[in-house]
């Protein structure tokens, strides 16, 4: 089933979500340090779809399950380091008016009582609903496991770096200026602004692999692979007489299935659709 959600639909969603912590400032009170916080939570939420999505995606060969097996754990503890450490430079940077109940408290036990102490149950259930929406729009437009895993394993990371530092640069600012009611406003726009700069960049990569390329260096790694067609797996190397053949073997099975997890469903189909391309060429040659 597909879900179809068009673009503009989800601009709105992305500006009505974003307008939450408005509410936030005028209703709760919220200042620079719950608007940064709540933005260091949803990097949180960012890294959990990113696990689910290495490991919730179609397998056909055991070999496939040996790269999540590595990588997820390697990404959870280097992407929950990477988070450890951001949230103590915000609450240490930031969090110097929180409640007497809540001073003296770090990362991770300050998580839940602040979150309770500052409303911050709902918005947070309103980021992951969207990122579980994001996510479903996409498998139903690409296809389950379209993203390899090492790509999957990066992606947060330009996301975070690029607009926290920002955020935080903004944070003191305001912090200089005693909070005014207008700067925390702009920076709600600022982040409403990348989010939607963010999710067009990666609607553009999108439709760039609907119909896929591959690049001049992949094409000669290719011919070079079906001129003399071969398989080495654990340093056994098996020969094959034609393509046909090896593309017939457990062996390609099993490459193609390591390679679907490491590179992603569409970059595979680019090569398949170019090796379809590259048999069309030497066959009406051949005539």
């Amino acid at each position: 089933m597909k879900l179809n959600v068009s673009k503009p639909v989800f601009v709105i969603l992305l500006l009505l979500l974003n307008a939450i912590p408005i509410y936030g400032v005028f209703q709760w009170g919220w200042k620079s340090f719950d608007l940064i916080f709540l933005y260091w939570l949803e990097n949180l939420i960012i890294g959990a779809i990113m696990i689910l999505r290495m490991v919730v995606r179609p397998y056909s060969h055991m070999a496939e399950f040996t790269l999540p097996v590595f990588l997820v754990p390697f990404f959870t503890v280097h992407y929950g380091m990477f988070c450890f450490g951001h949230g103590k430079f915000v609450i240490q940077l930031f969090g110097k008016s929180l409640q007497p109940e809540l001073a003296g408290m770090d990362v991770p036990e300050i998580i839940l009582p602040l979150i309770e102490a500052r409303h911050l149950f709902w918005p947070l259930m309103a980021l992951l609903a969207y990122q579980l929406l994001d996510w479903g729009r996409d498998v139903s437009e690409r296809g389950l496991g379209s993203d390899g895993i090492r790509q999957l394993t990066i992606a947060p990371y330009r996301r975070v770096i690029v607009l926290h530092i920002t955020i935080i640069a903004s944070g003191f600012a305001l912090g200089s200026l005693n909070e005014p009611l207008v700067g925390l406003l702009l920076l709600i726009a600022f982040k409403t602004g990348m989010d939607i700069y963010h999710w067009n960049k990666d609607e553009q990569t999108a439709a760039k692999e609907e119909a896929p390329v591959i690049d001049e260096k992949t094409k000669r790694k290719v011919d070079a692979f079906l001129d003399d067609p071969k398989i080495t797996i654990n340093g056994k190397e098996t020969r094959y007489n034609s393509f046909e053949e090896l593309k017939n073997s457990p062996q390609y099975v099993k490459l193609k299935a390591i390679l679907s997890m490491t590179v992603g469903n569409q970059q595979i189909k680019a090569i398949e659709a170019y090796v379809e391309q590259r048999h069309k060429k030497q066959y009406l040659g051949s005539e």
